[in-house]
């Protein structure tokens, strides 16, 4: 006789991951695919979603994780994103435009992808709760609570 057990109330679908283990999980399979050389090889696509995935997993993941988010941030401060610098005022919207049309005009190949998703995935939070470039990372989020809870 065989019994099939309740999942508990607070199990997830891959059991206990956790935030770091979702976000190592993801850089993992996202170096993996982009070198390309096992059975998994990502094209630009599917390095960029993953790459993004990776990268929204980092916030909750916090630690060693921040760190990326940090040197985006220094990186944008440098352009003057915020403030007046060399390009003039450039606010974090018009930031997130521009990632966003890399990602869709420019010809990228697996690492680039994934080097400009990720970079989306810090910078379009940072416009705020409420803007479009919200979106995505709020979707991205929530389709990892989902599994790893």
């Amino acid at each position: 006789m065989h019994v099939i057990a309740a999942p508990s109330s607070g199990g997830a679908v891959l059991g206990s991951l956790g935030a770091g283990g979702i976000a190592l999980a993801l850089t993992l399979l996202l170096v993996l695919g982009v070198r390309g050389r096992g059975r998994i090889k990502f094209g630009a696509g599917k390095a960029g979603v993953c790459a993004f995935l990776a990268g929204t997993s980092y916030f909750a993941a916090g630690k060693i994780w921040a760190d990326a988010e940090r040197v985006v941030d220094q990186g944008l401060t440098g352009l003057g994103v915020g403030s007046s610098g060399p390009f003039g005022e450039i606010g974090i919207g018009a930031a997130a435009l521009i990632i966003l049309i890399i990602m869709l005009a420019a010809p990228l190949n697996a690492a680039r992808a994934a080097a400009v998703s990720l970079l989306a995935a810090f910078v379009w939070p940072a416009a705020g709760d409420g803007t479009l470039w919200a979106v995505p990372c709020q979707l991205g989020a929530a389709g990892l609570m989902m599994i790893g809870g």
